[in-house]
């Protein structure tokens, strides 16, 4: 009896596990990039190669901290576990695929209850193995006293730096500069131009919602290249690095590695003349006293003077200021705010169907100084959208084109 081998004409394979692997660097660098794609290439490779794993893709992050849960790609990859279109996670080591043990260890039960393993290459770890959960908690655990002890090492060195006037990161990303490669920073000129107008209105008194919408108006690209907001114009103008200074360590990292604003949680460090100004600080200086007294004036309401509101001895602008609509005189009024302005009595006794009126902000017109002759007020807005308010004699400014009502009908008062 002869017996013959009859061999399959193709070879078949057991249902393949669906592998994919895990990749991250920590920063954004053209180093860490390659090698990013350098992993990639590898453990690509490396799944293919085994004839019982299917190769289903590459999940990877870039510029992102292991000490962080909501990566990406991580997620992606999680949510795919879950979905079923994963058997298998391939990673380099513990602490590629999280900083904190908590993180290690929530995520590969969560995988583990549905069949998903996660093999650490580096420490020979398959989390579906017996020992692989108590091993997974041991590594896991020096790789993040091990993380925490390189980021104290690096508080430590940028500490070192910012106490010697050297900043972790350049002024590169601040609008009106750039860095060269030598790591030197310098203006940008025509962003610097842009600075300089923000300032010079600034120190005009023009209010800096105004300035956004001067610089908008006229197509003037904001610090993202885009339009600029209330908030982009004040951080300009708040910004002590268009003087030629700088502060480090504005921010700082809680022990939940959170970042918050320093407001004096953290130490700080203030170099002047750290690198080239675009505004003299005298500018600056000035700049910054008039928001504050801006500042203080709005919280601060005006105290209302010791003279009765009705005694004409109080006011003497009483009975020499004039509407330009109507013709009539204007009182002197506070508003609720407690704010004190000269108001058409057409306007307030007859209503603004009759006359629109014009409020004229005490403010103002105290800067005039004295007036010996009935006077029209007339507001108008400048360039930048600011209002303004200037004084022309009545008689005069009657006998022009502009006033848009009879003489003969002028009421009498």
């Amino acid at each position: 009896m002869r017996i013959k081998v009859i061999k399959p004409k193709q070879q078949l394979h057991p249902d393949r596990k669906k592998v994919c692997a895990y990749v991250r660097v920590s920063t954004d660098s053209l180093e860490q990039e390659d090698s990013l794609d350098n992993q990639s290439t590898y453990f690509k490779g490396y799944i293919q190669s085994n004839p019982e794993w299917e190769f289903v893709g590459i999940y990877s992050d870039q510029g992102i901290s292991g000490f962080k849960e909501n990566r990406p790609e991580f997620q992606r990859m999680i949510s795919d576990a879950k979905a079923g279109k994963i058997d298998l996670i391939v990673v380099k080591s513990v602490s590629r695929f999280a900083r904190n043990t908590e993180t290690v260890l929530k995520f590969s039960r969560e995988l583990k209850r549905i069949g998903v393993g996660i093999f650490f290459q580096l420490q020979n770890i398959n989390t579906l193995s017996g020992a692989g959960e108590l091993m997974l908690t041991i590594l896991a655990a020096f790789a993040q006293a091990e993380s925490e002890g390189a980021s104290e090492n690096a508080r430590l060195t940028y500490k070192r730096k910012f106490s010697r006037g050297i900043p972790a990161s350049g002024l590169e990303r601040t609008f009106g500069f750039t860095a060269d490669e030598d790591g030197f920073i310098h203006i940008v000129q025509e962003e610097a131009e842009t600075v300089r107008l923000i300032f010079d209105l600034a120190h005009q008194g023009v209010w800096p919602s105004k300035i956004k919408g001067y610089l908008n108006k006229n197509n003037i690209k904001g610090c993202s290249g885009g339009a600029w907001d209330d908030t982009g114009v004040f951080r300009v103008l708040h910004n002590p690095a268009y003087k030629g200074d700088l502060i480090l360590q504005k921010t700082y990292l809680d022990s939940n590695r959170v970042r918050h604003r320093n407001e004096g949680q953290a130490d700080q460090w203030y170099i002047t003349d750290n690198h080239p100004a675009i505004v003299p600080p005298e500018l600056w200086d000035e700049v910054q006293e008039i928001l504050r007294q801006r500042s203080e004036k709005l919280k601060t309401k005006q105290e209302v003077p010791v003279s009765p509101r009705n005694s004409r001895s109080g006011y003497p602008l009483s009975g020499k200021l004039h509407c330009p609509r109507c013709g009539a005189k204007l009182i002197h009024k506070w508003n609720k705010g407690e704010r004190e302005y000269w108001a058409c009595r057409t306007n307030l006794k007859v209503g603004a169907s009759v006359c629109k009126g014009i409020w004229l902000p005490a403010s103002v017109a105290n800067t005039w100084g004295e007036i010996t002759e009935p006077t029209t007020v007339v507001c108008y807005k400048d360039e930048y959208g600011m209002k303004q308010f200037t004084g022309y004699p009545k008689e005069e400014y009657e006998s022009s084109p502009d006033c848009p009502y009879s003489i003969s009908k002028e009421r009498k008062e």
